[in-house]
């Protein structure tokens, strides 16, 4: 029998270790003119793999990996907690959750 403290010690030891925040600014914090420039962001699926080669995103309907490319619009990388996308070089994090 397990004590009652016990099982909850094991599983935030099990954890992962937090995220650090991306290094790049949120889509929020991006200017006003390069927002409205930006195509339409809808992220309907975003799946995080241990290697990088099974990560993608449907975004706007279409199924994309790190390095891919729709419009003006490059995926850089799939993160656990979003994407950071590059729009006419500009880097910035979307959040699986939206804006």
């Amino acid at each position: 029998m397990v004590a009652s403290g016990e099982g909850q010690r094991k599983s935030e030891k099990d954890a992962p270790p937090p995220l650090a925040a991306p290094s790049v600014p949120s889509f929020g914090e991006l200017s006003f003119a390069t927002r409205k420039d930006l195509p339409a962001l809808k992220l309907s699926m975003h799946v995080y793999a241990a290697q990088p080669a099974a990560r993608f995103v449907l975004l706007n309907g279409a199924h994309l990996g790190e390095g891919d490319k729709q419009d003006d619009l490059i995926v850089q990388e799939i993160r656990p907690d979003g994407v950071i996308f590059e729009f006419r070089g500009q880097r910035f994090f979307f959040p699986r959750d939206g804006y």
